[in-house]
């Protein structure tokens, strides 16, 4: 009857261990599984930084572009205010106050955004245009030769540059 008994028990025992087995398996399994899906988000993850971080320098590089050529337009508005400042001004002090006040509020009401900037750029260009014409009108002899003139039409395409 021990024999029996002790069969019995070993046999128990064995049962156990082989359910364990089985549910460690299904377990590490699992683990496995859990595994692979994580490292699979953790890949996919990676590709989407790499990307956003492609992005990310393209904008930077966009960036710099608009910056550079936003720079370089206000160098040549600088220069061609310069140059428009060492002539001698024979506008009427009225005139050139009823021209510039638009631009006065248009400032006050834009935002820094890209498109307003260039906007502001392209009335202050127009305004220097009125002014420079203005100029020209009052300080030119009637009979002063067509040299000296500036040339309207390369003016405009200048401004049809900016707006580019």
């Amino acid at each position: 009857m021990q024999d029996n008994n002790t069969v019995q028990q070993l046999s128990d025992a064995l049962n156990e261990l082989l359910n364990a087995y089985d549910k460690l398996k299904n377990e590490n399994n699992n683990l496995k599984e859990d595994k692979e899906s994580l490292e699979k988000k953790v890949s996919d993850l990676e590709q989407e930084n790499e990307d956003l971080i492609e992005k990310i320098e393209a904008l930077t590089d966009t960036t710099q572009h608009h910056t550079n050529e936003i720079d370089t337009m206000l160098g040549r508005i600088k220069t061609i205010l310069d140059t428009d400042e060492t002539k001698p001004l024979d506008a009427s002090v009225s005139e050139v106050s009823n021209i510039e006040e638009p631009v006065i509020e248009e400032e006050k009401h834009s935002s820094n955004s890209e498109g307003d900037l260039l906007d502001i750029v392209n009335s202050e260009l127009t305004l220097q245009e009125e002014e420079t014409h203005i100029e020209i009108e009052q300080s030119k002899p009637k009979n002063e030769s067509s040299d000296k003139e500036i040339d309207l039409g390369r003016m405009q395409s200048l401004l049809n540059g900016f707006n580019n």
